[in-house]
């Protein structure tokens, strides 16, 4: 047999069958995720034909979706089981691989198509020692999950379900109907490589017909083990018409369609081989011989050469009733193997199903028809066989008899079980008894809050404009109709007006509609009445959000016209519209939080944020003012608030969802929607976010229609929880409804028009403990959070410089800089005595060398201007005038680099002060006794220098000296005599305070003398 290796995992040449290493993924290894998803209930069906439908004894099924409803009817009363397997379910027992390769293999290889490669439960080893590798499980693609169910068929004693499906891969799924409901199935057979048409049972159940797409053409008979249900490929031939059925006639099967009628002969009694064959699936490792081919052979059709065959039914062994869609009734007898097709009669109108119950044949029609025939006569080829016809119903597309009832499925999607009258037999038309569901594509559902009047859990609605309430069993509480304007357009006469959205209170005591059309109406469920209805929008409305307390009332719509429309509830009762919003794009969804807050997110890649205000005593009109814009990477999809009202959850179209700070309007947290492997990543859709109890997580539910998918994932962390998939189209909808005790249901609907009840289950007793995997991937505490950045300025790495070694009279370095500052103010204290006299008698005064080595201690009591250094503002509070002149000076000291600089502007900033003394202000006694030290400590500072050096000539030196002694003496004095007989009057104290002057000028100067030179 061809063998195309996988591109995910490859065979290693060794003697054993696993992987000498495991092959990594993306989350290191993680186990597989548990199923927290798991599908409860399914309302609606996708049955469009007598293939998607089947009946035994009390019992029938039908497809909906990518599942199978199988219901038991016993009187009036119903029940339902469900069936539905995994893209990853392994089945119970393996089919063994097929003896050769077809004539005409596949031109793509298929993921997991066995007739172009040998899968790893086909090769040589044992199907038991590959399920327990721990590398045996497979990478699916997103188009891998889509998958529909097309076609089943029930086994005559009710033992075996065969499903068929379509898409990507399909597969034969066998399931054993002892169980009430299963995700499992006995076999899965994935030969048909472009979908499934149809499947069939023998009348012993000892075959199963499976029939490929007309892409595939591929016809199988599978041999079934009626103990087990395990199944091997027993004969198999090419069908390359375009089939609408196939049926069992006896050991003969008939397959129809576009003109063409064709029989295969099953030879029962032929070996395939003289090797045993197992059913369980171990695989021989003996060659198997060249099976014979399915031998088939077309009915002569006559002047039906033209005709489309579109359904058929049974009578015995050897006949059968065949019609076509124009209505034309025909009679198979292969009596003899003659294989005679008779025309009998014409119904009149479009036949699309056929049924036998006792001696009457039912023809249902696609106009609704429904014609009875008298089987005896119609075997005997009579015209007259015709009984009755009635037609009070929809579009008939199947129908069926149980033991004592006939089940139909219409075109509305409506599914109806009748009953017959006692005695006469005849057919009860006055009280069906129907199974629920909506009759066109479902675009949306939402939650219902409880309590509320009909007692609901959930309401969706569908284009039609009708919205049904449900119950968390998936029961009807009640329906009604919205009200819709008729389109009228002249250039589009073909437009039709639609249901678009639905939007309910808390108590579902107001519905909000939105249409195509861009109306808004708002609807009192009590008496169902329209009590407004607004032409919001030009074109339909994208989305729909209210916001109930006790005092306000406010509706907020989004369309495509880029405006965002505010409606609110006055105090007379009547809805007012108050603001348009215009956008620069369309924007995506709108949100009301609070009664006083309005998010919108448009496709210009932006999250605006307005405030609701009104006016002070006119709580009637009101306003959103903007209050923020925060930018996003890409579009956005879908937005909710988050689990603490102060976040957001914004879904964009990088398949990446962020959560933002509603109050600093940074990310927080960002992660990718990945699946379990890790390998391939999605676009969320109607995001929902729940806040987390004692035994299980905060979780956000969303849905995916790059897989047709629902998907959970930790709030917290990002990390992925759960994937289920079940819709066939796109999914318009989720919705979280909390049920009775506890128990929490997520609600899908699709295109398809199926709604899938979900039970939620995430509580875990290990959840949080140290039992979890801690990989680092999803570790939120460090990896969601931005990068730290903390860049250093210049002028910030400037105050930790180190300063220059000190020389002469530096004191030691010290840890703490006040320390050092008073030990260096008494050593220059007790110099001062001695430098002053030399001062005078020196004519000459020179720049020192060192004094530039007190700028750094400075520096580092001045560090950030305005600020004053902490040791002076414990001490006293700072002067406004002084300090803003002495940041000054030192920010300009600062800017210089020589000390002839440093001096020129000391003495700009001495100018300045003079003129500053001329005025009236108040100035502190304290301060005062500080600038005298500084002036002081200067003129100490500028002796030394002058006994070390003689750069300064002596008159030069003596114009300073006279400069400073004389005029800024004089005028601190006179500064002194007018500040000081005020304060002295009024503090009493007065004997402390000519000691505290001296005290604090002792300290003061001991601070001063290490930044003196910055004075």
């Amino acid at each position: 047999m061809a063998s195309t290796p996988s591109n995910r995992l490859k065979l290693t040449p060794s003697n054993s069958p696993y992987l000498p290493y495991p092959a990594r993924s993306p989350l290191r290894g993680r186990a597989p995720v548990e199923p927290r998803l798991s599908l409860k209930r399914v309302v609606g069906t996708t049955c469009a034909s007598p293939t998607g439908f089947d009946v035994v004894n009390s019992s029938f099924a039908y497809i909906a979706g990518g599942a199978v409803v199988v219901v038991d009817v016993n009187g009036a009363d119903y029940t339902q089981r469900f069936y539905r397997a995994r893209p990853t379910a392994l089945p119970v027992y393996n089919t063994p691989p097929l003896p050769y390769s077809p004539s005409t293999p596949t031109p793509t290889p298929k993921a997991n198509d066995s007739r172009n490669r040998i899968s790893l439960r086909e090769s040589t080893f044992g199907s038991h020692d590959w399920s327990d590798s721990p590398t045996s499980g497979k990478t699916w693609t997103s188009r891998e999950r889509i998958k529909a169910a097309t076609c089943l068929a029930l086994s005559k004693e009710g033992r075996f379900l065969a499903v068929g499906e379509t898409g990507y891969s399909p597969r034969v799924l066998i399931f054993s109907l002892e169980d009430n409901s299963s995700d499992t199935p006995l076999v899965s057979i994935s030969e048909h490589a472009h979908g499934v048409k149809a499947v069939a049972w023998s009348p012993d159940s000892k075959y199963l017909a499976s029939l490929g797409a007309a892409n595939d053409g591929f016809l199988y008979i599978w041999r079934i083990d009626t103990k087990t249900g395990a199944a091997k490929l027993f004969q198999q031939n090419r069908c390359t018409s375009f089939i609408r059925g196939m049926i069992w006639v006896g050991n003969n099967l008939i397959t129809l369609g576009v003109r063409h009628i064709k029989v295969w002969r099953v030879e029962e009694g032929q070996s395939t081989s003289p090797v045993k064959q197992r059913f369980i699936g171990e695989a021989s490792a003996t060659p198997q011989p060249h099976q014979k081919t399915l031998p088939g052979r077309n009915v002569l059709l006559g002047n039906m050469i033209e005709a489309t065959f579109s359904c058929a039914t049974a009578i015995d062994d050897t006949k059968a009733i065949i019609c076509s869609e124009t209505g034309d009734v025909c009679l198979f007898d292969d009596t003899d193997r003659q294989m005679k097709l008779t025309h009998v009669l014409e119904s009149g109108f479009v036949t699309t199903c056929v049924a036998i119950r006792g001696n009457v044949v039912h023809l249902g029609g696609k106009s609704g028809n429904l014609a009875t025939l008298d089987l005896a006569s119609f075997v005997k080829c009579s015209p007259d066989c015709l009984l009755t016809s009635l037609g009070s119903f929809a579009g008939l597309f199947a129908i069926g008899f149980l033991e004592e009832n006939m089940v139909t499925v219409d075109s509305k999607r409506s599914i109806y079980i009748w009953g017959f009258e006692e005695p006469s037999g005849q057919l009860d038309l006055k009280s069906p008894i129907p199974i629920p569901g909506h009759q066109d594509s479902i675009l949306g559902v939402e939650a219902l809050g409880r309590p509320n009047a009909s007692g609901a859990d959930f309401y969706s609605w569908s284009g039609s404009g009708q919205i049904i309430l449900w119950d968390g069993e998936g029961k009807i509480k009640c329906s009604f109709q919205a009200p819709l304007e008729e389109a009228c357009f002249e250039d589009e006469s073909d437009l039709v007006n639609q249901l678009t959205l639905v939007r309910a209170t808390d108590c579902g005591r107001f519905f909000v509609t939105g249409d195509k059309l861009g109306v808004v109406k708002i609807i009192d469920f009590s008496t169902l009445e329209c009590v407004s209805s607004m032409k919001a929008h030009s074109s339909d409305c994208q989305f729909i959000t209210t916001y109930e307390d006790k005092s306000k009332f406010l509706i907020a719509t989004c369309g495509r016209d880029r405006t965002t429309q505010l409606f609110h509830k006055t105090a007379e009762g009547q809805f007012e519209h108050f603001q348009t919003l215009e956008f620069a794009a369309r924007v995506v969804q709108v949100l009301i939080p609070s009664a006083d807050r309005v998010i919108t997110c448009s496709l210009d890649r932006s999250l605006q944020i307005h405030d609701l205000v009104t006016k002070d005593g006119e709580p009637d009109v009101m306003a959103a003012i903007p209050s923020k814009t925060l930018p996003l990477k890409v579009s956005p999809s879908s937005m909710t608030m988050g689990v603490d009202g102060k976040s957001l959850f914004v879904s964009l179209l990088d398949r990446s969802i962020c959560l933002y700070d509603l109050e600093s309007g940074k990310i927080t947290n960002t992660f990718k929607c990945i699946d379990e492997s890790g390998a391939e990543s999605v676009i969320l859709d109607s995001l929902t976010a729940r806040p987390a109890t004692d035994r299980e997580p905060s979780f956000l539910l969303g849905i995916s229609n790059t897989d047709k998918s629902i998907r959970i994932y930790d709030a917290q962390t990002g990390t992925f929880l759960d994937r289920e998939w079940g819709h066939t189209e796109a999914i318009n909808g989720v919705a979280l409804v909390e049920g009775n005790g506890g128990k929490r249901k997520v609600v899908s609907v699709g295109s398809d028009g199926t709604i899938m009840i979900w039970e939620l289950e995430l509580q875990d007793p290990s959840w949080g403990s140290a039992t979890r995997d801690p990989s680092p991937v999803k570790d939120g505490s460090a990896i969601s959070r931005p990068t730290l950045r903390r860049v250093l300025s210049k002028a910030e790495l400037a105050e930790f410089q180190r300063s220059s070694p000190s020389g002469g009279r530096r004191s030691p370095p010290r840890t703490l800089t006040k320390r050092r500052s008073i030990y260096s103010m008494s050593t220059a204290a007790s110099s001062s005595r001695t430098l002053v006299s030399g001062l005078q008698a020196s004519p000459a005064l020179a720049i020192a060398e060192d004094t530039p080595t007190r700028r750094p201690s400075g520096d580092s009591r001045c560090t950030s201007p305005p600020a004053s250094p902490k040791a002076r503002v414990r001490r006293r509070p700072s002067l406004p005038a002084l300090n803003s002149t002495k940041t000054k000076s030192t920010s300009n000291l600062r800017g210089f680099g020589s000390l002839n600089m440093a001096t020129e502007s000391a003495c700009r900033v001495l100018r300045a002060y003079r003129k500053k003394l001329s005025s009236t202000d108040p100035i502190g006694q304290e301060v005062l006794a500080e600038l005298d030290q500084e002036l002081r400590l200067t003129a100490v500072a500028l002796g030394d220098r002058a006994t070390r050096s003689k750069a300064m000539s002596d008159t030069m030196l003596n114009g300073l000296l006279d400069q400073y002694s004389e005029r800024l003496v004089a005028l601190l004095d006179e500064k002194l005599q007018l500040n000081y007989r005020p304060s002295s009057d009024q503090e009493p104290e007065s004997p402390k305070s000519p000691k505290s002057p001296r005290r604090r000028t002792g300290s003061s100067g001991a601070d001063s003398s290490s930044g003196s030179t910055t004075t």
